[in-house]
């Protein structure tokens, strides 16, 4: 479980790949690699499906992962709002180092590529619940708990956070070595809060929320946006 997304990604993305290869593509990789927002939704059901395998061996459901609390959605929402700013310091301070540290210069985060009309909206009204959801159960709600019982809190952060960080180096799959060793570094820090965050609220619906926020604000900033203006 612990390489399923960087794993399924690939996959997913090579899907794609075939299809522009198909229609004569003389890049299928790059050009595939804009559909993310799209086929990134192929990824999460691999993992969910693969989650679901694993609970139901334990005696468990998808559900209990999140650990949903009756009476505190409002709550929990608003937690998760509130570590949306928390976030972006850290994501935006990783991207601005690793920038620094790959090319020499100060960098910023990318929102997104354009994409048609049907695939933009998909990508700003689906995918980042999706995609949120299923992250941060795969990573903080399966991954972190049993790790941590198998080798203690330690080898569970370096494991989680390290893989958690390297996915982002094929999503999308670029072949550009600094461009995906600097993706890496850069997702290093808001991993990090991420697993510390679930790890001291012992929950993960804020988490969720605030992921899914960011998500979509990204892909609205960066794929729906353009079109509208």
């Amino acid at each position: 479980m612990l390489a399923a997304r960087p794993v399924l990604a690939v996959l997913s993305q090579g899907l794609v790949v075939l299809i522009y290869i198909a229609n004569g593509s003389a890049a299928p990789w790059r050009d595939a690699g804009t559909w993310l927002p799209v086929y990134g939704t192929l990824t999460d059901l691999g993992c969910l499906f693969l989650l679901w395998r694993l609970t139901r061996r334990e005696g468990i459901g998808l559900i209990d992962l999140i650990g949903f609390r009756r009476g505190q959605l409002v709550r929990e929402l608003q937690l998760g709002v509130g570590l949306v700013p928390v976030c972006l310091c850290f994501i935006f301070g990783g991207v601005a180092l690793s920038s620094l540290l790959v090319f020499g210069e100060v960098g910023i985060p990318q929102l997104g590529d354009r994409l048609p009309m049907g695939a933009a909206l998909y990508a700003v009204l689906i995918w980042p619940l999706v995609w949120g959801v299923t992250e941060q159960m795969t990573y903080n709600g399966y991954l972190v708990p049993r790790l941590r019982a198998l080798g203690g809190s330690i080898v569970a952060v370096v494991l989680v956070a390290t893989v958690w960080a390297a996915q982002h180096a094929v999503m999308p799959v670029t072949f550009d070595g600094q461009y995906m060793l600097h993706r890496f570094l850069a997702s290093i820090p808001n991993s990090l809060f991420m697993i510390f965050a679930f790890l001291r609220l012992k929950r993960l619906l804020p988490l969720v929320t605030a992921h899914w926020l960011m998500n979509g604000a990204a892909m609205f900033t960066g794929t729906l946006w353009p079109l509208l203006g």
